[in-house]
């Protein structure tokens, strides 16, 4: 059988209960209208006794006999009752409990029975009580002949008092007909009855109307709740749980045959420069148009949804492997990028894509959603646009992540180690050491930075990891100026570190601490930490430089910064990276861009360090170009502290600085 909806379970389950409830209602109802009847037929033939027979008696005659013109009065008012209550036998008793009358108003010649031994409710009556029982059977001759003419009836027994006496002089014994009462108690009962089931059918109308209104407005709002939970408030579009639910059903669907889904990841690009700029109005309507693209591109052969900010996603199910998904992506693309008009201003829209795959590298809706935004993150840093999942360049693994949990324990139990590499001009001589985190893992021995750098770049653990190599780098600063060797000490910071609040206090005060002088200290920054936040970056390497602490651009040339921004920072030097000083000599491009860098730094007045010297022949080759500073394995592996010679002998360097020559 079908399943009954909660309405229609309250609707049958109130009514019983209102049923059951009329039907209590209606038994005490009817007991109640019974029991009035009875009295109201008691105290009629007590009015009628008290009326129309006991004025025709005296005590005397009661006490004596009662006297024949007494009894055919007695017998004519007795006759004349049926004008009113309707008397179908009346009998009289003394106190003594002797019977002196019996009149049958309905025979001609009313009987005369002899004293039958007193009931209980005689004698009750004797007393002074009314009593009234009703008789459906007795075996007296008389009440049967009775029983038979009316089939029931009501018998009362009625005290005869006189004014003067205290206690009754005698009783009146009455039988009146109990049908009539029976139809009135009929009646009065259906008519009571039908009042209370209409009153109760109108009660449960309104109250089934009542509850229906409210579970009508109730499932109404349900679905309104469940659309918005599953739905963004802004595009309209499915949100992460329903594109959730829509990844299961296909891939499910897709499994009998092994077909292919796919999960797009789009995030357009410097989404935040059209909130700074436009502001937040023109943020969401760019968002909501974006949304009515690639609903339009994708029709109904997949879905579209928003994840959040500027995060959309697209559920692919007609592809048939990664090159259709990637032919797919950029259609999808495209659509984006055609030119908009927000706020008066024309946009084109670009963004970047990750693409996750089912089977062939995701098996539920999580891993598909997870894969897809580490494509977009690798598309996003790779500046390739899209991005399908490849493991290899996955760093949200398990192991990772319990990577994690131990470099924080190894942060805190001090496994931290330095080692330094030195710089040195091109007589062999130490210029200063750059200082270069290991990880002494209990396990897995000594781990190169590039280990678990990028893990705590990606999380806060960064910042305590930069206090403590900042600590460590400054502390054996201190210790060498000391000795009598003062050693400047040069530092990588992130990008993280070098924003977040506070950075410059702490390097401040660890410098006081260890009252060393802040021209000891360089830190080393990228190009690309510089061009994250412009404005707060020069605030900080201001604030630092002032200081006295040295400031260094590291990577030099590999990112995106503008001279006008490296006119106007505080840098003191200049690091040129190893990928161009490693093909020095067999690259004529990169011999230029070397060449053009130190020709800009001795001009700009900064220091000019060239990372990655490996061999005698580039270190030749920059001493030739005007290069001064270098560093890399032809000189020395980064090393602890204790292993650092003052000085190299380089075989070449007469050879060195004669080919030398000043640039500007």
């Amino acid at each position: 059988m079908p399943r009954l909806s909660l309405l229609s379970r309250f609707a049958l389950v109130s009514l019983v209960l209102v049923v059951g409830l009329g039907a209590v209602m209606a038994q005490q109802l009817a007991s109640m209208i019974s029991q009035r009847a009875l009295r109201s037929a008691t105290d009629a033939a007590v009015l009628t006794t008290t009326i129309a027979v006991q004025p025709l008696l005296t005590s005397q005659d009661l006490a004596e006999a009662i006297p024949e013109a007494k009894v055919a009065a007695l017998d004519r008012a007795v006759a004349g009752s049926r004008d009113g209550t309707e008397i179908a036998r009346i009998k009289i008793w003394r106190l003594d409990g002797e019977l002196i009358y019996v009149a049958d108003p309905h025979t001609q010649a009313p009987p005369r029975e002899s004293s039958p031994e007193p009931s209980h409710e005689l004698a009750e009556a004797l007393e002074g009580h009314i009593e009234a029982e009703l008789v459906f059977e007795s075996d007296e001759p008389g009440n049967a002949a009775l029983l038979d003419r009316y089939g029931s009836l009501l018998e009362v027994y009625v005290p005869i008092r006189y004014a003067g006496v205290e206690k009754p002089v005698g009783a009146f014994e009455l039988y009146l007909p109990y049908q009539p009462v029976r139809n009135s108690i009929r009646a009065d009962t259906l008519r009571a009855v039908g009042l209370l089931v209409l009153g109760l059918l109108i009660l449960w109308a309104g109250l089934f109307s009542t509850v229906a209104g409210a579970s009508r407005r109730l499932r109404s709002e349900s679905r309104r709740n469940e659309h918005q939970a599953l739905h963004d408030a802004l595009t309209g579009l499915p949100n992460r749980e329903l594109l959730s639910q829509d990844i299961e059903r296909a891939v499910r669907a897709a499994e009998p045959d092994g077909s292919t889904v796919a999960l797009v990841v789009l995030d357009l690009d410097r989404f935040r420069e059209v909130n700074d700029t436009l502001g937040h109005r023109h943020g969401d309507l760019l968002i909501a148009e974006m949304g009515e693209r690639l609903r339009a591109e994708v029709g109904v052969h997949g879905t579209v949804a928003r994840l959040g900010g500027d995060e959309f996603a697209v559920l692919l199910t007609g592809v048939a492997d990664a090159r259709s998904a990637v032919a797919a992506t950029e259609r999808l693309r495209d659509a984006l990028r055609l030119p908009l008009e927000i706020g008066d201003v024309a946009l084109a829209v670009e963004a970047s894509a990750g693409i996750s795959l089912h089977p062939a590298d995701a098996g539920d809706a999580s891993s598909m959603l997870q894969h897809a935004d580490v494509a977009l993150y690798v598309a996003k840093r790779t500046h390739q646009g899209i991005s399908v999942y490849d493991a290899a360049q996955d760093e949200h693994t398990p192991q990772r992540l319990r990577l994690l949990g131990e470099l924080a324990r190894g942060i805190d139990d001090g496994e931290l180690v330095m080692h330094y590499q030195p710089q040195l001009d091109l007589s062999g001589s130490v210029r200063g050491v750059e200082a270069l985190v290991r990880w002494q893992h209990p396990e897995r021995g000594l781990l190169p930075p590039a280990e678990f750098i990028p893990v705590a770049e990606r999380t806060g653990l960064i910042h305590p990891l930069t206090d403590v190599v900042l600590g460590m780098a400054v502390a054996q600063s201190k210790r060498w100026h000391d000795a009598g060797t003062p050693t400047p000490v040069a530092v990588n910071i992130s990008t993280r570190s070098l924003l977040h609040a506070g950075f410059a206090d702490r390097v401040l005060d660890l410098l006081a601490v260890w009252a060393m002088p802040a021209g000891l200290l360089t830190l080393e920054i990228t190009e690309t930490t510089i061009m994250e936040d412009p404005d707060r970056a020069l605030a900080v390497l201001s604030r630092l430089a002032a200081a006295g602490v040295r400031l260094s651009i590291d990577d030099f040339g590999t990112g995106y910064s503008s001279l006008a921004y490296l006119k106007s920072l505080p840098v003191h030097e200049l690091k040129i990276d190893r990928s161009f000083v490693a093909a020095l000599t067999s690259s004529e491009r990169d011999r230029v861009i070397v060449d053009s860098t130190v020709a800009l730094g001795r001009r700009l007045g900064l220091d000019v360090v060239a990372e990655g010297v490996e061999d005698e022949a580039t270190l030749l080759a920059l001493g030739a170009l005007g290069c001064t500073l270098a560093q890399g394995f032809y000189f020395s592996r980064p090393v602890p502290a204790g292993a650092l010679r003052a000085g190299v002998d380089l075989p070449s360097t007469a050879a060195v600085r004669s080919t030398a020559q000043p640039t500007g």
